[in-house]
């Protein structure tokens, strides 16, 4: 008896052993997968007064800094047959399409960079310097603008540089956790739109992916969170430079845990808004919450990422209809931002744009993770769509990429109407009436990310 015991014990530890050695070997072999990664951040908050992003009503500059901003770079691969990558996250509202084109092509004059592997993530922030609305400032007030522009593109092709720079190797791993501030913002009566508000259980994407980048020797070098949610905890009235939420959970992030660099991309919070809001202190809240997450997660387990990245980008030409008489667009402005540009282009003499464009690309590491990239301001719809028809297990989905220019709206949005719908690409393209755009922008949009990524991410 005794010896059957001590039989069927010794088979325990061997299998257990050998459960190990497996599990041991897996580990190594993951972990032998380095790459070359590097970051670097750089201040990037303006030496004088400035107009700032966003809020209409706002048409005086800023008056002081509550809080700095940044731009981060992660720089990954690039040797051996490796194709550089460059993640690019800015505290801005909107890096404009030819700011971002110049960085790239002084990049690109000192090592080769794809602009498939080149993404700049806005943070959205609307406390920050306005580097798209100088048609609508004064001489004085476009020359400092300007000035600050000339100057944040010096800036953002430094921090790239240092970031290629900094590289050695390393290993990507990511896992994902919630944060809970994200609140849908579109208060509704029978259905329709009525206005701006912090309404409870409508939807919203809580969830937050981190991306942990370490050395050879397992020190951080870089921490990339994703949260979707406007970055607008201050308003209107608040006129001092500050890089809202985002910005203080960066600084957060890197204080927990020093000689990282932490990043924070936007997901799609086009009708998400931070609640409450409205203080510095409450960015500070905003920001600590997603700290504290972090700091969890880096407790827990996390899953290897193979370090070769498949990029591709493929952008979605959305063809416009035949604009009305000017009389009868001029009907169909009301509150629309989208449609005044569009009717200040076609009164200057301009010819009616036949196409908009909403920028798409994939980063696919293997079988492991895609990053979704989309431009402009997609609604929450968006990401729980993608993430339901496709494996929503192995994406993070990235919005206000490369450029942002209008909402993009759900079918349930344009259903709905109000703000988001008014300013939204289907109100463009359709000059006023976005239910005659179809098929949908919404199927345009998930048939094209589902088109550039691999057959293994398809949902079960």
């Amino acid at each position: 008896m005794r010896q059957t015991f001590v039989s069927q014990l010794r088979w325990v530890f061997c299998v257990a052993a050998g459960l190990l050695f497996v599990a041991g070997g897996a580990m190594q072999s993951a972990q032998a997968q380095l790459a070359l990664v590097g970051a670097a951040k750089v201040d990037i908050t303006p030496k004088q007064r400035v107009r700032m992003y966003g809020y209409g009503s706002r048409i005086t500059e800023s008056e002081g800094i509550a809080g700095r901003l940044k731009a981060k770079a992660l720089a990954i691969g690039g040797e051996k047959g490796e194709e550089l990558a460059v993640l690019l996250t800015v505290d801005s509202g909107d890096v404009p399409g030819e700011l971002r084109a110049e960085v790239l092509r002084r990049v690109q004059s000192k090592t080769p960079l794809k602009p498939e592997r080149f993404m700049l993530c806005n943070s959205h922030n609307h406390s920050c310097p306005d580097l798209t609305g100088t048609a609508s400032m004064t001489a004085a007030q476009s020359e400092r603008i300007t000035a600050y522009a000339r100057r944040l593109t010096d800036l953002l092709e430094k921090v790239v540089l240092d970031a290629i720079t900094a590289r050695r190797p390393g290993r990507l791993s990511w896992t994902r956790g919630t944060v809970g501030f994200a609140t849908n913002r579109r208060v509704l009566k029978d259905g329709g739109w009525t206005g701006f508000g912090c309404v409870g259980g409508a939807l919203a994407d809580h969830s937050l992916p981190l991306l942990r980048v370490v050395d050879e020797n397992d020190q951080l070098i870089a921490l990339v969170v994703n949260y979707a949610c406007h970055n607008t905890t201050l308003r209107g009235n608040f006129k001092q430079i500050h890089g809202d939420w985002a910005a203080s959970a960066q600084e957060f992030i890197e204080a927990d845990h020093p000689g990282a660099v932490a990043l924070v991309t936007i997901g799609c919070g086009g009708d998400s808004d931070p609640c409450p809001h409205g203080t510095v202190k409450l960015c500070e809240q905003h920001g600590r919450a997603m700290a504290d997450e972090v700091k969890r997660l880096l407790q827990g387990k996390f899953t290897p990422i193979t370090p070769e990245l498949v990029a591709r980008s493929r952008p979605l030409e959305v063809a416009c209809h035949e604009p009305p008489a000017l009389d009868e667009l001029r009907k169909r402005v009301g509150q629309s931002w989208a449609l005044g540009r569009v009717l200040a282009e076609l009164e200057r003499g301009q010819k009616p744009a036949k196409t908009r464009t909403v920028q798409i690309a994939t980063w696919v590491f293997g079988d492991d993770l895609a990053m979704v990239f989309l431009s402009d301001e997609p609604g929450v719809d968006y990401a729980l769509r993608i993430k339901s028809e496709l494996d929503g297990s192995r994406l993070w989905i990235n919005a206000y990429t490369n450029e942002i220019t209008y909402y993009i709206a759900s079918k349930r949005v344009l259903n709905e109407g109000g703000y988001e719908a008014r300013n939204s690409l289907s109100n463009t393209i359709s000059y006023g009436i976005p239910e005659r755009v179809q098929p949908p922008i919404e199927d345009r949009i998930v048939e094209r990310v589902r088109s550039l990524l691999p057959d293994g991410f398809a949902a079960d």
